[in-house]
């Protein structure tokens, strides 16, 4: 009796599972065009055969062949992620899980450091590859760092990433905003626009006032022009930005050099040397004295 309960009850789970308009992709199948769209413009990308915003499409166009997609599909499927937008969220935080294991298997580093050197370090510990959508709250992803005991007064900080935009039309902007807070409450700030695809880079120095750093903020956000904000139709076109190998790094740096200054020289040894300068020329040139 308690077995055929059970068996009720999880066909009353299943009947209550929302099911998906007809002809619209489920999660899986959409997460698999993406992750190809994701490769093949990539691969295309880095033998720099994509001219122009045509080479993209037709890109794409081939993708949802390979999967038997149709355009009115994907367009509908795409549409209805977006008004579902935790859905959507969802979907690519599945799919940047499964980026970094790919890149893991063919040898790359998800979290490392490249062109390391001994006073630098990488103390990026979150995602480091995450996606941003157009929709609120997707379009940003915010952090904060707390330093160890690596750092030292006088330490730069600069924030490495790639960006890669997955655009079917309007204004591409990724915002990158940077704030260091330091222990005299004082706060250094930095902000950044990446429009185009490749690697974005933000600093900050300290090697002059050489403060100690509290903690390190930022985020980075997907910015809309007005018309995108404001149109329905604009709302339901692909926009993502994929952001890829974050690093936060703090750069060892050397304390600037004292300046010399010539100290001036005491008074008492310029009169001494005036005195001797004079008792020479008294002896070499005596003064005669004539007497009456």
């Amino acid at each position: 009796m308690r077995k055929l309960s059970y068996i009720f009850l999880l066909l009353l789970i299943v009947a209550c599972k929302p099911s998906l308009p007809s002809g619209i992709l489920d999660a899986d199948e959409m997460e698999d065009v993406l992750y190809d769209m994701h490769v093949a413009q990539t691969l295309f990308e880095d033998r720099e055969q994509i001219d122009n915003d045509a080479d993209i499409h037709a890109l794409r166009s081939i993708v949802l062949q390979k999967h038997g997609i149709d355009q009115a599909q994907w367009d509908s499927s795409y549409a209805y992620y977006c008004r579902n937008a935790r859905d959507m969220y969802n979907i690519y935080m599945s799919l940047s899980e499964r980026v970094d294991k790919n890149v893991i298997a063919l040898g790359g580093k998800v979290d490392g450091l490249q062109d390391a050197t001994a006073d630098t370090a990488n103390v990026w510990r979150d995602q480091s590859y995450f996606i941003l959508m157009h929709q609120a709250p997707y379009n940003r992803y915010s952090f904060e760092i707390l330093p160890d005991s690596t750092f030292e007064d006088g330490d730069r900080i600069t924030m490495q990433y790639d960006v890669q935009m997955i655009f079917q039309d309007g204004y591409r902007d990724v915002a990158t905003f940077l704030a260091v807070h330091y222990d005299n409450d004082s706060i250094a700030t930095s902000i950044t626009h990446t429009t185009q695809d490749g690697h974005g880079i933000v600093t900050i120095n300290n090697d002059v006032d050489r403060l100690h750093i509290k903690k390190i903020r930022g985020y980075m956000m997907l910015n809309q022009n007005l018309v995108q904000r404001t149109s329905e139709q604009n709302s339901m076109s692909l926009r993502l930005a994929s952001i890829s190998n974050v690093k936060l790094l703090h750069l060892r740096t050397e304390p600037p050099a004292p300046v010399k200054t010539e100290e001036p020289e005491e008074q008492t040894d310029s009169l001494n040397r005036d005195s001797l300068m004079r008792d020479s020329i008294m002896k070499s040139h005596p003064v005669v004295v004539n007497k009456f």
